[in-house]
């Protein structure tokens, strides 16, 4: 069995390997997954690199998600049959052909969600759900801001908004990407080095400012977001693709009432009530299944075409997620 893995942390083009170990067998309880498509997430490389919030203990094989069909059963498991098309919500190093999972801990895919979705199904649409509805209780007719609105998850905030009424203010780093996002539905989308980008909200709002904003760069471009904001609004820090903290004014905090907190889902998937988790993931599903809700696809690559894949995943000016296959 093919599976990518690493002995230290360090630069991914540098510390990954492909090498050929033994299929695994499952426990009590436990399905084997043979896996078809998996994303390359910025998660996924700031674990490689020793920078996530949680490390695995090394070796270890990177992703965090993935999608693909039940190959074997354990002692115990009822209603699954093999070749099921599943989503694993608990199994760890999806860059690898096979991978052990809970069979309590899986989400069947409908036949109208194709692999290249589903395998995104985790991280992204429940991250920019689980931001909007839950974290930031956005009303329909709100104004919310979202920097580096050209990656995958700033697509599917778009969609978002068309679907539940928000209304989307789009931070790009390249001019050209302001007519594309607004041809995907963007209220509106300005790029962060043209001009007084925080008036220019302030005059789209009417002199108000937002509701809410996300921001996934920090620096100077999470700094706007933050300063585009009316009176009592929160900023959600969801990344950090910048590297550089965010810049905090105790003026317009103090003053203006402002909350800047972090979110992070593995977070949320720990203090999350578990029929709350399902309802969340079920709704999200049926919107997939509608194609109500696409998770965007720029290119796909083979496994052992890995260094390829990240040099690609890096790239900025993306349209959508590049995902490993095979």
């Amino acid at each position: 069995m093919r599976a990518i893995r690493f002995e230290r942390f360090g630069p991914p083009a540098e510390v990954l390997e492909l090498v050929d170990v033994a299929a695994p067998e499952p426990g009590p309880g436990q399905v084997r997954l043979r896996l078809t498509h998996r994303p390359i997430n910025p998660s996924d490389l700031l674990t490689i690199s020793g920078e996530y919030g949680s490390l695995p203990r090394l070796p270890a094989t990177p992703g965090f998600e993935a999608v693909g069909r039940v190959e074997a059963l354990g002692d115990g498991v009822r209603g699954l049959s093999p070749g099921a098309r599943v989503v694993p919500l608990s199994a760890g190093g999806t860059w690898r052909e096979s991978v052990i999972a809970d069979a309590a801990m899986l989400v069947p895919v409908p036949e109208a969600v194709g692999d290249a979705a589903a395998a995104q199904f985790v991280v992204n649409p429940v991250t920019a759900w689980v931001m909007l509805e839950e974290e930031l209780k956005l009303q329909p007719g709100d104004w919310v801001v979202q920097t580096a609105a050209g990656s995958t998850l700033g697509r599917l905030v778009i969609q978002l908004g068309r679907l539940r009424g928000y209304r989307t203010i789009n931070l790009v780093r390249r001019p050209e990407q302001v007519d594309e996002l607004l041809a995907l539905g963007a209220d509106a989308a300005f790029c962060t080095n043209a001009g007084d980008v925080v008036e220019r909200i302030k005059e789209l709002t009417g002199g108000r400012g937002a509701a809410g904003a996300i921001d996934a760069v920090g620096g100077e471009t999470g700094a706007l977001a933050l300063q585009a904001l009316r009176p009592g609004g929160t900023l959600l820090v969801y990344g950090m693709l910048g590297r550089d903290p965010l810049p905090i004014h105790n003026g317009e905090m103090l003053f203006r009432g402002l909350t800047a907190r972090g979110f992070w889902l593995a977070y949320w998937f720990r203090k999350t009530p578990p029929a709350q988790v399902a309802a969340t993931l079920g709704n999200l599903m049926q919107l997939m299944a509608g194609g109500e809700l696409t998770p965007p696809v720029e290119a796909e690559y083979d496994l052992a075409d890995f260094r390829a894949a990240i040099a690609h995943a890096e790239r900025p000016g993306r349209q959508g997620k590049v995902l490993l296959t095979g």
